[in-house]
């Protein structure tokens, strides 16, 4: 009798065990469900959406993660660039409350533009792009049918151009980089909207008047977002060129830096 009762009370122990391990096991999966944040939401518009010539355009920024408006953006930053045009100009974003982040700016030329919003929050990143036209719509988009049907029986390397075509980039590194010191270097990659995944990346990296080059391979630690460790060996300005290859796109980008 004594036997049994040991018995008994073992395998009800057993079962009280398990049981609370099961439970210990829920508790944990359902924690980790609830510490995943939700990605970061970009709103990006343009006020008017077809600006007229040297009339004052507002471009704004509504970031929100979930149902929250994110006030603490890193960086808030909005690229401007001209069709056809190899200079980006960048403008650092006015917070102005509930999420919203903007600036104002006019143009001297008509024509077609295009504008990326980028921003860097809680560890996340998005840069969404769009495009407009600046002055008569019907006349730029005639001049642009014009320059296609030009084009379309020359071969140059435009055709190359036109195979990163949708591809936006945003490079990131420290504000003060220092001599013989551990830097990080990243770039995020989008293409129509969306993160690049699954590209070769790779930094090229020289310092002003010197002619030796040193490439850097990355490593995507995030959808779309490559990064690589370096040390500038000396002070002065460098020069950060970002080679981007996938499939038929083949693209570049060149930085300046300042190490200190």
């Amino acid at each position: 009798m004594k036997h049994k009762s040991l018995l008994m009370l073992f395998v009800v122990s057993i079962m009280v065990i398990a049981a609370g391990c099961g439970t210990s096991k829920e508790k944990d999966t359902s924690s980790q469900n609830q510490q995943l944040p939700a990605m970061i939401d970009v709103a990006l518009k343009i006020n008017p959406e077809n600006p007229q010539l040297n009339k004052e355009v507002t471009f704004s920024a509504t970031v929100t993660q979930g149902k929250e408006k994110v006030d603490d953006a890193d960086e808030m930053t909005f690229e401007i660039w001209k069709d056809g045009k190899e200079k980006h100009e960048k403008i650092q974003g006015k917070h102005k409350g509930d999420g919203v982040y903007s600036i104002t700016k006019s143009f001297p030329e008509a024509g077609k533009y295009f504008v990326i919003s980028h921003v860097t929050a809680r560890d996340m990143h998005n840069m969404p792009q769009k495009e407009f036209t600046v002055g008569d719509a019907s006349a730029t988009n005639d001049q642009a049918q014009k320059a296609e049907h030009h084009e379309e029986g020359h071969d140059s390397d435009h055709h190359d151009h036109h195979d990163a075509a949708g591809v936006s980039m945003h490079f990131m590194v420290a504000k003060d980089v220092k001599a013989n010191a551990k830097t990080t270097l990243t770039v995020h990659l989008q293409k129509d909207n969306s993160a690049l995944t699954g590209a070769r990346v790779r930094f090229e990296v020289w310092k002003a008047n010197e002619e030796k080059h040193e490439f850097i391979e990355t490593k995507e630690n995030k959808a779309g977002e490559y990064a690589a460790e370096t040390n500038f060996p000396t002070t002065g300005e460098y020069t950060v060129k970002v080679h981007v290859e996938k499939g038929e796109i083949h693209t570049h980008e060149e930085n300046t830096i300042t190490v200190h």
